[in-house]
């Protein structure tokens, strides 16, 4: 097909047309290559009997590797992002939840040195209040008896306690794509799920066999502050241990006094803790990026150039396409349809 604006480059619009048009014509002939049975194939001789040495020539002609080369591109994108998760594991997350594990010990330490028989009120904040601690699922606070008063017949004492789970880093991803499905229904880009990217533990399938790190399209932090969508991936988890509300509530923060009577200086130690542990999370996001973070450096930016690479190793993969991965052909006969009004731009 003839370059509409062949004869139309006087204006910007134009110009910008002839140049749409040709790189949309190299982008579908490419693509066509792709799809054929037998892809870059050698094309006829030009000449009938031509000369044995022509022969011989044309026959050492490698073709390129494309597929080879794309996975390549795609593998080293990937190591980066395998790189900065390690990274968030050790520098962040392990720190983090070696904190909260503070926390559930001291916790621990000091439910189980509240008296057996209390003879004043609950030292255990009763279900009325439940303050925000930023390390506890606040949706899974409950009530619970833990002790009995001294009455006759003795009356439960009932306290409030909510589950420590672990933070994590959860990576949105495509199962089909980051497994390398080929099946007939097994499309790319469906069924979105959260996954937990961690160095530890079974990896996945196809180039994430080993590891999932570097996994999905995008990485989050995912903690009691910030669940970033991937609340149910965290409480899916084994939870680290219990956070008790020891009352009275406080004036400010989380920790009641109360629990400095049974354990003294357990208040300040897991406000501290916590502190410790805000300042980790403000970090971490500022490193992975959009949507956590307001910046352009974070690893979430790199992550989606190595999305769109492992999506062209997918395509590169499943074979025997029969149609382009991209309407070319809708493009060019666009441009062929508006080509007068296009290039009676000049702006």
């Amino acid at each position: 097909m003839a370059n509409p604006f062949q004869d139309l480059q006087e204006t910007t619009g134009g110009k910008a047309g002839f140049a749409a048009f040709n790189e949309l014509t190299s982008d579908k002939a490419y693509d066509d290559e792709t799809i054929k049975d037998n892809p870059g194939s050698p094309l006829p001789f030009p000449v009938e009997n031509p000369p044995e040495q022509y022969v011989d020539a044309v026959k050492k002609i490698e073709r390129l590797d494309y597929e080879g080369i794309q996975l390549q591109k795609f593998k080293d994108i990937k190591k980066t992002c395998e790189a900065m998760d390690d990274i968030f594991e050790r520098e962040f997350m392990n720190p983090i939840n070696a904190k909260k594990q503070q926390i559930v010990a001291i916790m621990s330490e000091a439910f189980d040195a509240i008296p057996a028989t209390p003879t004043s009120a609950p030292i255990i904040l009763p279900a009325d209040t439940a303050p925000t601690t930023g390390v506890v699922y606040q949706a899974g606070i409950g009530t619970f008896s833990y002790r009995e008063d001294t009455s006759t017949p003795p009356i439960p004492l009932i306290g409030l306690k909510g589950q420590i789970f672990p933070d994590v880093l959860a990576a949105y991803h495509y199962p089909n794509l980051s497994n390398g499905n080929h099946g007939e229904t097994d499309l790319p880009l469906v069924n979105g799920t959260y996954i937990s990217v961690s160095s530890n533990g079974i990896g996945g399938s196809g180039e994430y066999k080993n590891s999932k790190l570097g996994i999905g399209q995008s990485v989050y932090h995912s903690g009691d502050n910030d669940y970033a969508g991937a609340a149910g991936l965290v409480t899916s988890l084994t939870p680290l241990g219990n956070y008790y509300f020891f009352g009275p509530a406080p004036v400010s923060g989380a920790v009641g006094t109360n629990i400095d009577v049974v354990r003294p200086g357990s208040a300040t130690s897991i406000t501290n803790l916590i502190a410790d542990i805000d300042t980790l999370r403000s970090n971490l996001q500022s490193r992975i990026g959009p949507p956590q973070a307001n910046n352009n450096s974070g690893i979430n930016t790199l992550r989606s150039s190595k999305h769109r690479e492992e999506l062209d190793v997918w395509f590169s993969e499943a074979g025997k396409r029969t149609e382009n991965t991209f309407d070319f052909q809708g493009g060019m006969d666009s441009l062929v349809g508006n080509a007068t009004s296009i290039s009676e731009y000049n702006g």
